[in-house]
């Protein structure tokens, strides 16, 4: 993979109706993918936009990404990507310009279905600059492993504050009480913690 041959440039509503059809819906189980208005309704109120990358004309990646006004980090919503491409997820960072950190949500291997993979995931991750912040979240019926990726000279100073700012996101994008009803946060040692 050459990263200059390679071109970043953010999707249209058209551009991403037809990634979600051809693409999200091949990449994703149906019990992850969110609703395709849901998605549009975010880009069109500033809340998320989605990235294409592509090698000439043919898209090697798409990455979904949220970041309501006023937060100060971006939260990876969707991401895929063709084998031979994988290590452009290091680059992300130099795209989403004004976001201290990228926030990635990785599911738990031990709560995983298929363990391995989660693994292997976690590991991706890491090799692409991730850190790990020991918490874990618990996301309407799923577990996830909460990641940092640092972002255009940004820094979140502690992994307590990446999990406030994730809170933070999700406070913004589903309202106060939904999140609060769907979004539990647990500290590396196991304990809930009210955010």
């Amino acid at each position: 993979m050459n990263p200059e041959s390679l071109t970043w440039r953010l999707l249209t509503a058209e551009e991403l109706t037809n990634v979600y059809l051809n693409e999200m819906r091949r990449d994703f189980p149906a019990g992850e993918l969110k609703p395709l208005s849901m998605i549009l309704n975010s880009e069109a109120a500033g809340t998320a936009h989605t990235w294409g990358v592509y090698e000439d004309d043919a898209l090697v990646a798409y990455l979904l990404m949220v970041r309501p006004v006023g937060c100060e980090v971006s939260q990876l919503d969707y991401f895929a990507v063709l084998p031979q491409y994988r290590a452009l997820l290091a680059a992300l960072p130099d795209h989403e310009k004004g976001a201290q950190a990228i926030l990635i949500e990785a599911e738990c291997p031990e709560k995983a279905e298929d363990e391995a993979m989660a693994v292997r995931r976690l590991g991706f991750y890491a090799r692409c600059g991730a850190r790990d912040t020991g918490w874990t979240e618990h996301l309407f019926d799923a577990w996830f492993r909460v990641l940092v990726l640092p972002c255009c000279g940004g820094k979140v100073r502690s992994p307590e504050e990446a999990v406030r700012q994730l809170a933070d996101c999700y406070r913004r994008t589903m309202g106060e009480p939904q999140w609060r009803r769907n979004v539990t946060f647990y500290r590396p040692d196991g304990v809930e913690v009210e955010l």
